[in-house]
């Protein structure tokens, strides 16, 4: 079903920025880093008033550990690919057509 979503995600994607002007932003990593940071304080926060919750955490964090690793080592970026063949950088708006 990935396929499907992909194709759905793609078309929704350019008709939300051609039709409706919707203009997407990707999240500056200074934004995404305090997110975590702040994540970490609440967490932490909540270990204290729910003993439970350290144990689903650390279990989340060793699945997380674990899956992400394999995602990262093994899956290639595809934006190399992208420019190379549609010689425009990825994440840039597509040309508006006429």
């Amino acid at each position: 079903m990935s396929w499907k979503a992909i194709d759905r995600y793609s078309k929704d994607y350019i008709e939300l920025q051609t039709k409706d002007k919707v203009r997407f932003y990707k999240t500056p990593d200074s934004v995404l880093q305090k997110q975590l940071e702040v994540f970490d304080t609440g967490q932490r926060e909540e270990v204290g008033r729910e003993p439970m919750w350290k144990e689903i955490v650390e279990s989340q964090r060793v699945f997380a550990e674990r899956a992400v690793r394999w995602f990262l080592d093994t899956q290639v970026g595809a934006r190399m690919a992208y420019n190379h063949y549609f010689g425009k950088p990825a994440g840039k708006p597509a040309p508006k057509k006429a």
